[in-house]
């Protein structure tokens, strides 16, 4: 996995009218005239350090394989996270709001089949919608009341209150599902199912899965004419970002995501035709429990903030490629035109003297050990990453340091990605060192950091956002009336009243722009995203952009079989 994830680029004005033609290319990489099986050769890309692979294919698992999402099950329209604004039509065909945002029409293509053979119908878009109405199954707290269909290819989704805001989480974040497989598993095994041989709509099936390599291989009647141009694609995992870096920079991977520290002198100097697309798209954090722990407090979270040094970190892991974020995490430039005016020069509280003041705000007082502590327990927060990612390691070290001459402890505890994921989606952390972002609409962006809906509770998992359990009634609310009008002027008090909020509660410590370095092999590939023709996000770890990429990277000239 890469933890360095940059940003879109222009504000997506929320609940935007789009009538939508189909197209057999769809952007400008898309596909021809020819059928699927004249695909060739094998397209490798690296999944960095998740170590050895779990045979599950559940879309509603928050641990199921990267290839679930994008590859195989796919959603209604393409929303391009590297471009905002740019909206693709998949298995939708076009789609129009009516009734003040209360109603959502959508046209499906009608040439579309399951994997297994089966038509992909209306009836399928009515059932997968149907279950979000299911509380167990909304993972975005959409406002759904009812779910109709008309003709051979409409859907009517009808919401209790508007709606606009949550256009993208439906069209571009829901994978459409098989009625003729799901209806038959009952709900309480829907989410642990392991689903080893998934019926999608995607490009692809899977073929093999064993330890650290999995194979999906081209289906040859994809709706897309033309498309995938690879017949095989190929993962690889590693037990570390090390195993990784080897790899892409030994050329034996085309589509690869790993922190390369001086990626020019590692990674670019190594081959002329190696290629780097970096387009920023989230912010690096540290996300603290809100719920439980010495981080519930926010005078821990204000002083654990003031005593890092950002800069310091951005140089020394990044070599300064992470920009500067702001106290609000709000995404700039690409969400410049929701920012309040009143903040555009706000900077981190930073300093010792900081830190004191917030500590013996909550009744902290040092020790002789030089740590703070409060009814004789000294103040100590555990913060987890993943073993294997390198770069966030030495982030966390870092923290650990500066924490101490600030005279608070930090305990690192690297571990397994799926314990890592896992303690995530059920908001068992003290601290969790992440990156969020990764959406071309600001509300979205705050929803999935804010929103105390979607947060994990009761026992019950989140794999939306959240994590930390932050509940503020008046974010909830400017969240909902944002959700009310499609127009921008109007939206912006309450994006202001969010932004404020964020900086008064902290309930997510920004650290600095993340990135999203992608590594192409060109001399194996070719017409993946660039930075001039980013027609969709270049991550392959990024649902669902990474599915429509794989479906468009071709064979280099001269290289149709591996």
């Amino acid at each position: 996995m890469n933890v360095k994830r940059p940003a879109g680029r222009r504000f997506l004005a929320a609940g935007a009218v789009l009538a939508l033609a189909i197209s057999t290319a769809a952007c400008s990489s898309g596909g021809g005239t020819k059928d699927s099986p004249a695909a060739t050769g094998v397209l490798t890309v690296s999944t960095g350090s998740t170590g050895n692979f779990t045979e599950n294919f559940n879309p509603f698992s928050p641990n199921c394989l990267q290839a679930t999402h994008g590859m195989i099950y796919e959603p209604l329209f393409l929303y391009n996270q590297s471009k905002a604004g740019d909206v693709q039509p998949w298995l939708g065909k076009s789609y129009a709001w009516a009734d003040d945002g209360k109603t959502l029409n959508i046209k499906i293509r009608t040439d579309a089949t399951w994997n297994d053979g089966k038509p992909f119908t209306n009836k399928d878009v009515a059932f997968t919608f149907q279950l979000q109405q299911k509380t167990d199954f909304n993972s975005y707290a959409l406002p759904l009341t009812s779910v109709t269909t008309s003709g051979d290819d409409g859907v009517t989704l009808k919401f209790s209150q508007s709606a606009y805001t949550k256009e993208y989480f439906i069209l571009g974040k829901i994978d459409q599902i098989p009625e003729h497989v799901w209806s038959s598993i009952p709900d309480a095994q829907k989410k642990t199912v392991l689903n080893k041989n998934p019926v999608g709509t995607g490009a692809w099936k899977v073929k093999q899965v064993a330890g650290m390599s999995m194979d999906l291989s081209a289906r040859t009647d994809y709706y897309f004419k033309g498309l995938p141009k690879v017949k095989t694609l190929r993962y690889l995992s590693f037990s570390g970002n090390n195993g990784a870096n080897a790899a892409i920079t030994a050329g034996k991977t085309d589509w690869a995501g790993g922190f390369i520290p001086d990626i020019e002198k590692n990674y670019l100097a190594k081959n002329p035709k190696f290629d780097l697309v970096n387009v920023p798209l989230a912010v690096t954090f540290f996300v603290p429990n809100i719920r439980k722990g010495p981080t519930a407090d926010v005078n821990v979270r204000k002083a654990v903030s003031a005593a890092l040094d950002r800069d310091f970190m951005s140089k020394t892991v990044y070599n300064g490629q992470a920009g500067p974020t702001n106290p609000m995490a709000l995404l700039t430039p690409n969400y410049q035109a929701v920012m309040d005016p009143s903040l555009a020069s706000t900077a981190f509280e930073t300093g010792t003297g900081k830190v004191d003041s917030y500590l013996k705000a909550s009744g902290y007082a040092k020790g002789g050990d030089g740590i703070y502590a409060k009814d004789g327990k000294k103040l100590s927060i555990t913060l987890e990453t993943v073993s294997g990612w390198t770069d966030y390691i030495s982030i966390a070290q870092m923290a650990k340091q500066q924490l101490a001459k600030a005279g608070i402890n930090l305990d690192v505890r690297a571990e397994a990605y799926a314990q890592w994921a896992a303690n995530q989606s059920s908001g068992k952390f003290d601290m969790l060192l992440s990156n969020y972002g990764y959406t071309p609409v600001p509300y979205a962006y705050y929803d999935q950091l804010l929103d105390s809906r979607i947060a994990p509770k009761d026992g019950k998992n989140s794999t939306v956002g959240n994590y930390g359990g932050y509940s503020n009634p008046q974010v909830d609310a400017a969240l909902d009336a944002i959700a009310t009008t499609p127009d921008l002027d109007k939206q912006k008090p309450e994006f202001y009243k969010i932004e404020q909020a964020f900086i008064q509660d902290m309930p997510l410590i920004p650290l600095f722009n993340a990135q999203n370095e992608a590594e192409f092999n060109a001399n194996n590939v070719s017409g993946y995203p660039t930075e001039k023709n980013p027609y969709a996000g270049t991550a392959i770890w990024l649902a669902p952009d990474s599915g429509w990429v794989a479906a468009r990277i071709e064979p280099a000239a001269g290289n149709n079989a591996k």
